[in-house]
C-alpha cells in the first residue's frame, strides 16, 4: 500500500512577523491528521506578505494548495475537509473562513497517461 503524501502551499498577505513559531509545526500536524499519514510525509511551504486581492478587498486571506494522493478527498468529502482547514486557519492565524480557498489536487491525476 502507497503512503498517503501531501505537500501543502500556503499563501498569504498576513504578515511574517505575526505568525507564531510553531505554526508550521501545529499544521504539519493538522494536514497528517486530516489525511491520516505520519508526518513524515508531509511536506509545507509558506509564503507570507503576498500582496493579494479578493472581492475587492486586501483583508487578511490565505490561499491553500494541497497536493496529495488519498482515497479520504473527492467530490462528496471535500467541502466538509474544507471547513474544517478553513475553521483551522481562522483559530490560528485570526483569517475569517470565508477568507480562507483551500485547493486539494490529486496527484495520482496528474501521471495519468
Amino acid at each position: 500500500m502507497a503512503k498517503v503524501q501531501v505537500a501543502a502551499f500556503i499563501t498569504t498577505n498576513v504578515d511574517s512577523k505575526s505568525i507564531n513559531e510553531s505554526f508550521l509545526s501545529s499544521c504539519s500536524i493538522m494536514v497528517s491528521k486530516l489525511f491520516y499519514t505520519d508526518v513524515q510525509y508531509v511536506t509545507l511551504e509558506l509564503q507570507t506578505n503576498v500582496t493579494m486581492m479578493r472581492a475587492a478587498s486586501i483583508a487578511p486571506m490565505l490561499n491553500l494548495k494541497l497536493f496529495h494522493n488519498s482515497d479520504k478527498v473527492n467530490n462528496s468529502s471535500k467541502h466538509d475537509l474544507a471547513k474544517q482547514v478553513a475553521s483551522w486557519f481562522a483559530k490560528h492565524l485570526r483569517i475569517p473562513e470565508d477568507r480562507v480557498l483551500v485547493l486539494f489536487i490529486d496527484t495520482r491525476l496528474c501521471n495519468a497517461e
